[in-house]
């Protein structure tokens, strides 16, 4: 059974595709989604086919500078209402997250001295 999923664009592109990494995929209207420029807040509703309970979607497009490709798992990326944003959102490495722990500390130090 197909999954339908909403492709929602936080950024402008150009020479957008959104396939199966293979294939491009058509809107619930029929436009296929192959070599489109969008801009942000434009959206395009999916039926993806899941194989054994999953499926795949690639977006790739450029920038302006650079060629970009998102992978997207479904239905493990997508929210409870079946949307997905592009650019992907990704976590947030451990590094990141030790090096704000640091800058915290600092702040809380300067807070804490006291002052003349």
């Amino acid at each position: 059974m197909p999954y339908r999923v909403k492709v929602h664009f936080e950024e402008q592109y150009t020479e957008l595709t959104v396939s199966n990494g293979h294939y491009p995929y058509s809107d619930i209207g029929g436009k296929k989604l192959e070599k489109l420029d969008v801009n942000p807040g434009d959206m395009y509703e999916i039926s993806v086919p899941l194989i054994s309970g999953a499926g795949t979607i690639v977006v790739s497009a450029t920038d302006g500078a650079a060629k970009l490709r998102f992978r997207y798992a479904i239905p493990n990326d997508c929210d409870d209402y079946g949307n997905i944003e592009v650019p992907k959102t990704e976590a947030a490495s451990q590094s990141d997250v030790d090096k704000l722990t640091e800058e915290i500390q600092a702040i809380k130090q300067q807070i804490a001295a006291p002052r003349e």
